[in-house]
């Protein structure tokens, strides 16, 4: 199938093209054709294997077609938010959406294009706060730094309709299975969840029980020539040993 049979529009059609984006994987043949009709989603797949263009495509279009105008004197409410658990992966999806909303067409006669913003931690959060000034339609951001920006005042996720969690496996690995509770939380009871996650551990399992309403199940397995080329090798040795081992390995390797 085309990215035109799920039903992408003509306007995100060319930034797919200009990204060399010819044919959808298998996630996204999965499941963009019921998160476009604002179904909740439950999606297991690998690193790679395309998940972010399978939520964001569904996402970008979805807002596009319910958004006001948005004229320079009106703020913006954040109608997406996408939470994902390091700042590597927030600025590689926020990249992505930034390119399909950059094709979306805006100037004094149609709505402005949607804007995007990401935040993370470990970095100063007063640049963030002030970017925030005039609202924002879509927030990427780690847990931790979202929840600092709400404390501020800086941003509200009450009028919140579509919430994405993207490596969730990794998001409870790392902790925010408390912060998570107190986003969602502060969330519009209705909204659609669109979950990604690599593996399904009992926690994760909870947490989607918990969150997503009657929704589309996709999972995808692993491709063997998808499969990361990695030698995994186990070495016993003393613990005097340890660290000259270690800088012969690094030395020889």
């Amino acid at each position: 199938m085309t990215f035109t049979e799920l039903g992408v529009s003509t306007m995100l059609l060319g930034a797919l093209a200009a990204k060399g984006h010819a044919t959808p994987t298998a996630i996204q043949l999965a499941t963009i054709p019921s998160a476009l009709e604002g179904r909740d989603v439950l999606g297991s797949a690998q690193t790679g294997s395309g998940k972010t263009l399978a939520f964001a495509l569904p996402m970008v279009q979805r807002l596009t077609a319910m958004a006001p105008n948005n004229s320079s004197r009106t703020k913006r409410a954040t109608k997406a938010l996408v939470l994902v658990p390091t700042r590597e992966l927030a600025a590689q999806v926020g990249d992505t959406i930034g390119e399909l909303v950059s094709v979306l067409p805006h100037g004094p006669q149609v709505a402005s294009a949607l804007r995007v913003s990401v935040f993370f931690g470990g970095v100063s959060i007063n640049p963030q706060m002030m970017g925030l000034r005039g609202g924002t339609d879509i927030v990427v951001a780690t847990p931790g730094r979202l929840l600092d920006l709400i404390n501020h005042n800086a941003l509200s996720v009450g009028a919140v309709q579509i919430l994405v969690l993207d490596e969730a496996d990794r998001l409870l690995d790392l902790g925010f299975a408390d912060e998570l509770k107190r986003i969602v939380s502060m969330l519009p009871a209705t909204r659609q969840n669109l979950f990604f996650s690599a593996t399904f551990p009992p926690a994760v399992e909870k947490l989607a029980k918990t969150m997503l309403h009657d929704p589309i199940c996709a999972a995808v397995a692993v491709e063997p020539d998808t499969a990361p080329d990695i030698h995994q090798q186990a070495i016993a040795v003393d613990l005097a040993k340890r660290t000259q081992l270690l800088r012969h390995l690094i030395d020889s390797n």
